[in-house]
């Protein structure tokens, strides 16, 4: 039997070679390996090979294509291998779609433009997420009124799992949950006094927190540093972007500036969403890092 894999989170070795400087893929952040990267999203067909994905457009370049030729390295057959000469590239664009920066200044400019207290409508691996900093009551209140969403809780991503510890107070066993492949959303208690919005979850004494997920995410987070709201790329009760072209027309309006990438994601997909119940662990949104993977019945 044949299974299509989940899009994982980013493996310890992949987000070591994106912070070091001396790495080829220093702050690349489409960085990913046999142990993690898209898998679900961006498979068009079965066998999964690079050919019946969406990266079939990028050729590999030769020291791409020496990993993944190579029985003794972890990149091998890795099909969504690539790196800085060959691979995605991002870009920023303004409300109306104008291309502002490219590469690793999209990034950087996209980082202060959150700092500012703008909205960001950001291209993950599933879809696209609204971003804005959790701290600022104003941004947060602004995001709600243009999203349309009047007191639902928003997701929040936090840097690191010690940054949560600052503002929330997790158990072990939703820290092992934040922190394995799936890096799922996780109900945790919020700390009384945590700097964040009130308008984050109104009258709620539980924040749906997650770590970054992908190297653009930790890339981005590293350049934030403080906790943002990253919330599902849509208007209330609509599907997730997945396109840049649709964002632009679906998001006007809603998000001030765009940071995109050219790799085409074929299928939406939401971050799942857990929570921590008598002592285990309970899926309440299955999707990203467990979809599609058979759940097992007697």
């Amino acid at each position: 039997t044949t299974l299509v894999l989940p899009d994982l989170a980013a493996c310890p070795q992949c987000c070591s070679e994106i912070f070091d400087r001396n790495n080829r893929r220093f702050r690349y952040p489409f960085t990913n390996c046999t142990q993690c990267g898209p898998r679900f999203s961006i498979i068009e067909a079965l066998p999964y090979d690079r050919a019946n994905t969406t990266m079939k457009s990028f050729v590999m370049c030769e020291d791409c294509r020496r990993e993944y030729d190579d029985p003794g390295d972890r990149r091998f057959h890795a099909q969504p291998n690539a790196c800085g000469r060959c691979g995605p590239r991002l870009e920023l664009w303004d409300a109306d779609g104008r291309c502002l920066h490219k590469r690793e200044r999209a990034m950087t400019e996209a980082a202060a433009a959150l700092c500012q207290g703008m909205i960001v409508a950001v291209k993950g691996i599933g879809g696209f997420h609204l971003c804005v900093d959790a701290a600022s009551e104003e941004g947060v209140r602004r995001l709600r009124q243009r999203k349309h969403r009047a007191r639902k809780p928003l997701a929040l991503m936090f840097p690191s799992l010690e940054a949560v510890r600052r503002y929330c107070e997790p158990t072990a066993l939703e820290e092992e949950i934040l922190t394995s492949r799936a890096a799922p959303i996780v109900l945790v208690k919020r700390k009384r006094q945590a700097a964040l919005a009130e308008s984050v979850a109104p009258d709620n004494p539980y924040l749906g927190v997650m770590l970054p997920f992908s190297p653009l995410h930790h890339i981005l987070m590293r350049e934030v540093t403080t906790p943002l709201v990253a919330t599902s790329g849509n208007i209330s009760e609509e599907p997730i972007c997945i396109d840049e072209r649709e964002a632009l027309v679906r998001l006007k309006g809603v998000a001030d500036c765009f940071l995109v990438h050219n790799r085409p994601i074929v299928r939406p997909v939401d971050d799942s969403l857990t929570r921590v119940v008598a002592g285990r662990m309970m899926v309440l949104r299955r999707a990203r890092g467990f979809a599609p993977l058979p759940v097992e019945v007697p």
